[in-house]
């Protein structure tokens, strides 16, 4: 090959190795584009958009932070005239379910950026993790949306057409087969979740 022919080779091999980095730079942003969603799905609302009588007052707000397992539960401290508390489900370890108050529908948020009024303790359900994942499921795929239930006197026997944040979690344990109500009575609240002999509290923030 003489030399006019070898400068054509090399230049030619110089546009093609030009050409794939620039695909690669015009590819980038769809690729971008793609992910994005998904990430999205692990954002949490601003806590402005849960103005709620419940943690108005709240002087100490903590992160509820990532579980150890998915099914895991938190328990936070809330009040409305008296104190009730609150509690959510994971979904995933990073994934909350929650019914934040009168004000928003139930959904999903983001443990690490989710703040609640402290002490906040997470905990999880003494049982095979293939049940823990059965409530999380049913609670991420059937019990978000929902309007915000305000009769925790019988929310054990109302329909899931509304949802307080104790009725999410004790529903969501109910169709995997396990009783989350630590007294029996007609209604299911945060603190009887807390106390039921199926919860283990494994961390505390404060």
């Amino acid at each position: 090959m003489g030399k006019i022919g070898r400068l054509l080779t090399s230049s030619i091999a110089a546009s093609v190795v030009a050409g794939t980095a620039m695909a690669g730079l015009l590819v980038a942003p769809a690729q971008a584009a793609e992910v994005a969603p998904a990430q999205a799905t692990e954002t949490a609302a601003p806590d402005g958009d849960f103005d709620t009588a419940s943690d108005a007052d709240c002087t100490n707000k903590v992160k509820v932070g990532n579980s150890r397992y998915k099914g895991d539960i938190f328990h936070s401290y809330a009040k409305t005239v008296v104190p009730h508390n609150h509690v959510g489900i994971f979904y995933t370890t990073k994934i909350v379910v929650e019914a934040p108050g009168p004000k928003s529908l139930s959904q999903a948020r983001t443990a690490a950026t989710l703040n609640k009024c402290g002490p906040v303790y997470k905990m999880y359900v003494k049982a095979k993790q293939t049940t823990r994942n059965k409530a999380a499921n049913y609670a991420y795929n059937s019990l978000r949306g929902k309007s915000y239930d305000l009769d925790f006197a019988i929310n054990k026997t109302n329909t899931a057409l509304r949802l307080n944040c104790s009725e999410l979690v004790w529903r969501a344990y109910k169709h995997a087969g396990i009783e989350l109500d630590s007294n029996g009575g007609p209604g299911v609240y945060p603190d009887n979740i807390k106390d039921d002999s199926s919860t283990v509290i494994y961390s505390t923030r404060r």
